[in-house]
């Protein structure tokens, strides 16, 4: 049998990916096996192997994948660079990444996985330790910009800004998933909008 394209082998690998996805958000990451990947796109249990060595493997990649992806669909989306030294940009870069994870299945799919994963088992300490070099999850990007301000002045030298991301992180996430479990049963954009103005008012001069 002749050996597989350098292009041929990358699709198998977003095949298996995309495959890995559907699943851990169907069957949870837990109970999904090598094998059910493989199954679920026609290819042998060594196939997958070959390209993941464990399932926290291809689950790290997963999430460096999908991240990256976001990313790149983010700064596609905004036509310049902007800056988030303002509570008011920094509300309106999280409305719109909601907006992208919604509109786009893949994504919401990923969201969904990534909340139901129990991050604090030992199993996916590998995995931590390999999506702690991303730069643009959402909360690293929520800190650096509150601290930003926090420098400029926009934001009060006293402000708990650990706190204060961390409950910017819970409004957006818990709206999120609300959103795309049940739906919201009001205006995503509104909503977020209207809670990280309630924090961040609490904190501005």
């Amino acid at each position: 049998m002749a050996r597989k394209t350098k292009a041929e082998a990358e699709k198998t690998r977003q095949c298996i990916l995309k495959a890995a996805l559907r699943l851990f958000v169907e069957k949870g990451y837990d109970r999904t096996t090598f094998e059910d990947v493989a199954r679920h796109i026609g290819l042998t249990k060594g196939a997958v192997y070959w390209h993941f060595k464990s399932k926290p493997d291809l689950l790290a990649e997963l999430v460096v994948l999908m991240t990256e992806r976001h990313t790149t669909q983010l700064t596609h989306t905004i036509p310049h660079p902007a800056s988030l030294d303002t509570p008011e940009a920094l509300t309106e870069n999280f409305v719109l990444r909601a907006r992208l994870i919604v509109s786009s299945p893949a994504s919401r799919r990923f969201f969904l996985m990534t909340r139901r994963l129990d991050w604090a088992s030992p199993k996916l300490t590998p995995v931590r330790q390999r999506i702690r070099r991303l730069a643009d999850t959402p909360h690293v990007v929520i800190c650096s910009a509150l601290k930003d301000m926090q420098r400029t002045g926009a934001i009060r030298a006293d402000a708990d800004l650990a706190a204060v991301s961390s409950v910017l992180m819970m409004i957006w996430l818990g709206l999120l998933e609300q959103e795309i479990s049940n739906g919201l049963g009001t205006d995503l954009d509104g909503a977020l909008r209207f809670g990280f103005q309630a924090i961040l008012n609490g904190v501005t001069h």
